[in-house]
């Protein structure tokens, strides 16, 4: 991760503190875990177990009113859905939240909740930007059509002679008519 100048938020400026505090401890090295930390004078490592009671706590101080959720609705996995909807919030592009959340596929696109503010600011200006469009029929089988071989799929309907079948059925639709 890059500075990014903020006091409180830079992941720069956090890691440095982070370092220098473990390092400050008593017994420890520059090989010492990052989720070391000093518990009754004992150097202690941090386990998932840790993190989700300190999360779910925080939840009940900030209360369900404030949040629209209860602490036992959330996990440790909330920690990268809210830093991919933080991203996606911020414009960053699809595959690059995959890089660096590390994310395999575009499942994570689950965990991102509609936040209609955010997604509605210039949604009514952008839909009036073309007058014609397609509409996509809808299939019963329910099949990916993104799937290899899928009899949806493009590059399927193409080999087996059905694009043109499907192009003479495409029909404009006009926004003013």
């Amino acid at each position: 991760m890059h500075r990014t100048g903020d006091a409180v938020l830079c992941p720069v400026i956090v890691w440095a503190d982070l370092a220098q505090r473990i390092l400050g401890y008593s017994g420890t090295s520059e090989d010492s875990y990052v989720c070391t930390y000093l518990l009754d004078g004992q150097l202690t490592l941090a386990t998932s177990k840790d993190a989700l009671a300190k999360l779910r706590a925080r939840v009940k101080a900030l209360g369900e009113d404030r949040l629209g959720f209860r602490a036992p609705e959330i996990g440790t996995h909330s920690i990268r859905s809210s830093a991919a909807m933080a991203m996606y919030l911020a414009g960053v592009p699809v595959y690059t939240i995959m890089l660096i959340g590390r994310w395999s596929s575009d499942a994570f696109l689950c965990y991102i909740r509609r936040q209609v503010q955010q997604f509605s600011s210039g949604v009514s200006r952008r839909m009036i930007l073309n007058e014609e469009f397609y509409t996509i029929p809808e299939f019963a089988d329910h099949e990916d059509p993104r799937a290899p071989g899928c009899h949806h799929n493009y590059s399927a309907r193409s080999h087996l002679g059905l694009d043109a079948q499907r192009l003479s059925h495409r029909q404009p639709f006009a926004l003013w008519t």
